[in-house]
This record gives structure tokens, C-alpha cells and sequence, in this order.
């Protein structure tokens, strides 16, 4: 059944600024916006924290910098394995307990490793491995409990709201790990920080309530090859053509951080604080965007959305390197590219929450990020390696022709891309 506070006890969906506080006054999804903020403000400290560690303790290495990016988004191409048994979980709380607190304390034991000075670039990646793993079930459990959470007419509101605040507190995390790299000089500090945010989203966590909506479920490897086989075999929605287009853009999508990462490095004589402005500038354009996508609730055009961006993306992202040399400039531009970063990703995942059988929800998540996640990888890698013999503008022109492409060819090859909606 549902959750008591979710779709079955819910009322006719109210409008705009009524909509959101309708949701915010539920006391699961509360909950659950709460400790999705804090989780997200954590991880903003992460990800400025350990791109500039990899880039520090390997003295500028693109190769490295890209490996970084490869490593953590192949693990959580990984979610895939979660999927199953996150479907098989009575009440998507208790992944949550228990996901919070480890994250808690493999962020503070990276944290007090880098600022001890023993961090080397091997157990920066053992200890990314590990955070990613442990994020997998995080983030597929989050994935599946807003659907028993909100209906289906809510989920871009709900999205957009949470996508917002939550990137509201990600740009305080930004923020404060800027400063910490100022008046620490060291990202280890953010570590701990990041520890501490993920404990105290475990306590929020404590009054969600996701339970499962059905109460038979298959075994494990039955559930693996149902998950799959829906992937491969729904037409409606076009499943493996969502996933194909999502991986080629993918393939291309840790553009943005690794080039703000290298330009911050390369051409300032203050690079601390330029990646902590140009980083903190990406985000607060990620949260515009996900007002407007909330506010908006493009349900009926998922598919030109999903186009639109790549191609606009790639655009921006040419002009946010060309423009750097200029920090105001980069500010801008950075920020215009976090503005439509956002809207394929969060799009992609809420065209799958209203359109996956609940009992699925959460291998269909995980196995669309396998193909998505892997990608991702690969791209950051292949582009790392051409960063560190190719400059910035270049790259990032073949970067941008990429984006380009694939928003283009995506709808051309498959007219069902052109009609995605809910």
C-alpha cells in the first residue's frame, strides 16, 4: 500500500507556490527533503574537495584528474546491482539509516588522511571507490521512495523543490569549501564536514516512511533479468532508446567540472579561489535551473528538453573556457552552463519515476545509470587523457561539437525521443 502520507491520501494537486508547500506540508516528503539537503550539501563539499585533492596530490595532472572523475562515476554505473535489492526492501528508510552514517565516516576517514599529509592518489581512489559504493544504495533508495512519496503529476514539482533547495545548500557547501581551501589550504577539512552533514541526514531521515507497494517480490536473479528484460522490451516508454541517448550524452557530461577544474588550475595566479567561485557559480546556476524546470513542469515535452539541452549545453561549455582568462566572465558563463546542466539529468529521472511500474523503479533507476554511469566514465577518462596534450579551448570546441551532435542525431534517429512525455 501507499504511504499513508503519499498519493493515496493526497488531494486534488494544487498550483505554483501552493503545489510546494502542499508537498512540504507531508511529513515524509519533508523528512526526506530534509535529508536529501543535507546529503547534497555534503556531497557539494565533496565534489569541490576531491577534484582540487587529485589535482593537488598529483601536482596538476590532468590524467589523474580525469582518472578521479572515471573511477567515481564507473562505481556508481555500478548501481545497477542495487536496484533489485532496493526493490526488495520493505521500507526504503532503513537504506537510508544505514547508507548516511557509513558515508559519514568514509568521508571523515578520507578527511583526516589528507589532512594528516598521508593522502597518496592510490588511497584517493580506494577511498572514492569505497564513498561511491555506499552512494549507490543511497542514491538508488532516494530515487524510489519520492514516487511512494508524491503522485505522479507532482513528481517534477517535487523534483524541482527539492532539486532547488537542495542546490541551495550545495552552493553553501561550495562555498564553505572554497573558504576552507583558503584558510586551511587543504580540501581535507571539507571531508570532515561532509561527515558530519551526512549524520545529520541520517537523523532527518528517521520519520520517512517509503514502504514497498506491493508485497510479493521474485528472487534475486529473477529480479535482475526482470529489470532488465523491462528495459530492454518497454516500448512505452521507449526504455533502450532513453537509455542510448542518455549514455551518448553521458559520454560527453563530465565536461563541465573536469574543464572548470583544469582552467581554475592553469590560469590563475589565485587558483583556490577561482574553482571555488567558478564551482559555486556552476551550482547556483544548477538551482536556478531547477526552479524553472520545477516551476515549468514540462511533462508533455520531455523529449525536446531532453535534445535542447545537450545542444545548448555544448555551446556554453565552449564559451564558459574561451571566457576564463576572465573571471567575472567565467562566473557567468559557468553558471549558464550549471543552468541547463541540470535539466537533462533531472529530467531523464523524472520521465522514470512517473513512468516505471513502482515495483521496478528501482532496477529500472539503477539500470539506465549503468549505462549512463559507465559511459560518464569512459568520457571523463578519454577526456582527461586529451587534456593533458590538448589545451583547454580546443578540446572544449570538440567538446561542444559532441553536445551538439548527439542532441541533434538523438531525436533524428529515434522520432520516440521526439514525443517522451507523462
Amino acid at each position: 500500500m501507499a504511504a499513508p502520507e503519499g498519493p493515496a491520501s493526497a488531494s486534488a494537486a494544487p498550483h505554483g507556490g501552493s503545489r510546494s508547500l502542499a508537498l512540504l506540508a507531508r511529513r515524509g516528503f519533508r523528512a526526506y527533503f530534509v535529508a536529501l539537503a543535507l546529503g547534497d550539501a555534503g556531497y557539494a563539499l565533496y565534489a569541490i574537495a576531491v577534484l582540487w585533492l587529485a589535482i593537488g596530490v598529483s601536482h596538476g595532472s590532468a590524467v589523474v584528474t580525469g582518472l578521479v572523475l572515471a573511477v567515481e562515476f564507473g562505481v556508481y554505473a555500478l548501481s545497477f546491482l542495487t536496484g533489485p535489492l532496493i526493490d526488495r526492501v520493505h521500507d526504503l528508510r532503513g537504506v537510508l539509516l544505514v547508507g548516511f552514517p557509513l558515508q559519514a565516516g568514509l568521508a571523515t576517514l578520507l578527511g583526516v588522511v589528507a589532512l594528516s599529509g598521508h593522502l597518496t592518489v592510490p588511497l584517493l581512489l580506494g577511498l572514492i571507490v569505497a564513498l561511491s559504493v555506499v552512494w549507490d544504495f543511497t542514491w538508488t533508495a532516494e530515487g524510489a521512495a519520492l514516487p511512494r512519496l508524491v503522485r505522479q503529476e507532482e513528481l517534477f514539482a517535487a523534483n524541482g523543490l527539492a532539486g532547488a533547495v537542495s542546490g541551495g545548500n550545495q552552493i553553501a557547501g561550495y562555498a564553505l569549501g572554497a573558504v576552507l581551501l583558503l584558510v586551511v589550504h587543504t580540501p581535507g577539512a571539507a571531508m570532515l564536514l561532509y561527515g558530519v552533514l551526512n549524520a545529520a541526514a541520517a537523523v532527518a531521515a528517521f520519520p520517512v516512511r517509503a514502504p514497498r507497494p506491493v508485497a510479493a517480490v521474485g528472487g534475486s536473479s529473477g529480479s535482475f533479468r526482470e529489470g532488465f528484460r523491462y528495459l530492454r522490451d518497454a516500448r512505452d516508454p521507449p526504455l533502450l532508446s532513453v537509455t542510448t541517448f542518455s549514455a551518448a550524452e553521458a559520454f560527453f557530461s563530465a565536461a563541465a567540472p573536469l574543464f572548470l577544474t583544469l582552467v581554475a588550475y592553469r590560469s590563475f595566479a589565485d587558483p583556490a579561489t577561482a574553482y571555488g567561485l567558478l564551482f559555486s557559480a556552476f551550482a547556483v546556476g544548477g538551482v536556478l535551473g531547477s526552479l524553472l524546470l520545477g516551476h515549468a513542469s514540462p511533462r508533455r515535452h520531455v523529449g525536446t528538453l531532453l535534445a535542447g539541452a545537450a545542444v545548448v549545453e555544448g555551446l556554453l561549455l565552449a564559451l564558459a573556457v574561451a571566457v576564463v582568462p576572465s573571471l567575472p566572465a567565467g562566473i557567468a558563463a559557468f553558471g549558464a552552463v550549471g543552468f541547463v546542466d541540470v535539466a537533462f539529468y533531472a529530467s531523464l529521472v523524472t520521465f522514470l519515476q512517473a513512468t516505471t511500474p513502482s515495483p521496478l523503479l528501482g532496477r529500472t533507476l539503477g539500470n539506465a545509470y549503468f549505462f549512463r554511469g559507465g559511459s560518464r566514465a569512459v568520457g571523463a577518462l578519454v577526456l582527461g587523457l586529451l587534456a593533458a596534450s590538448v589545451a583547454p579551448l580546443p578540446l572544449a570546441l570538440v567538446v561542444a561539437a559532441a553536445f551538439v551532435a548527439v542532441g541533434l542525431a538523438g531525436p533524428a534517429l529515434s522520432p520516440a525521443l521526439r514525443r517522451l512525455s507523462f
